[in-house]
């Protein structure tokens, strides 16, 4: 095809060129080919119009959901079975057999007689001891013990004073527990019951918590104070000093003022 289009004057160099562009001819036309076909299926299309929206609604409220089915019924539980308890038998002493065996014989046995007793027994005369005791009673058994008279109980060393009774004695210094102060700023409120024991000179010789608080810090601080208490020495009718046992109930309460 490229022969017939090629001048005369070029003839003797056109064999060369057309090798050379050869190549790019037969690309040249595959592509216009390519686009050519490719121009023919190719189609686009654009909608005129906006699309359109379809929604369903139904206006009939759906049915409610069937009721759930009914428990099963609860199988009554059989009743426990008791057992029986085991009776633990009693542990048998194995029979000793004695190293010798007595001879019976037929002889009968005769018993000790004891002595008689005597047939009646005189009362006393008044002045006479014969058969009693010097100053004893007209018809009086004899050999009877004389009544017990019981010695009178010696005066207690000791004074008890039931709790919370006012003490029998003065007091020369008494300062009571104070409120501790973390106690207060928490609302915390708290009682307990101490035993303290008045010396004879009017010390306080020993203090015991007997009912203790719920917190600890309660009783630290009443032993504190009631350790230092003073008292005037207690004395009986006689004049003999005595201690003093008192058990005090000391209530930890925080008191509001109410608004007038």
């Amino acid at each position: 095809m490229f022969e017939t289009v090629v001048p005369e004057t070029v003839a003797p160099r056109s064999r060369k060129l057309f090798y050379e562009t050869l190549p790019l001819s037969i690309a040249l036309h595959a592509a216009i080919g390519g686009a050519v076909f490719a121009g023919s299926l190719w189609d686009i299309g654009f909608p005129t119009q906006s699309p359109k929206l379809y929604a369903a609604y139904q206006l009939l409220a759906p049915p409610p959901p069937p009721p759930p089915p009914p428990p099963p019924p609860l199988a009554r539980r059989a009743a426990p079975v008791q057992a029986t308890p085991l009776v633990k038998m009693p542990l048998v002493a194995p029979a000793i057999i004695p190293d010798e065996i007595p001879v019976v014989t037929n002889e009968p046995i005769v018993l000790e007689e004891l002595p008689a007793l005597p047939a009646e027994i005189d009362s006393g005369e008044q002045g006479g001891v014969a058969g009693g005791v010097e100053e004893g009673e007209v018809g009086g058994t004899v050999g009877s013990v004389a009544p017990f008279v019981p010695e009178p109980a010696p005066n207690p060393e000791v004074v008890q004073v039931r709790r919370d009774d006012p003490l029998p004695v003065g007091a020369i210094a008494q300062e009571f527990p104070s409120y501790p102060d973390f106690a207060l700023k928490r609302n915390w409120e708290d009682t307990l019951v101490v035993r303290y024991i008045i010396g004879k000179n009017g010390r306080v010789r020993e203090v015991t918590v007997i009912s203790p608080p719920e917190r600890e810090e309660f009783s630290r601080e009443a032993l504190a104070k009631i350790r230092h208490w003073r008292f005037h020495p207690y004395r009986d009718a006689e004049g003999q000093p005595k201690e003093v046992v008192h058990e005090l109930t000391v209530n930890f309460r925080i008191v509001r003022k109410t608004a007038r």
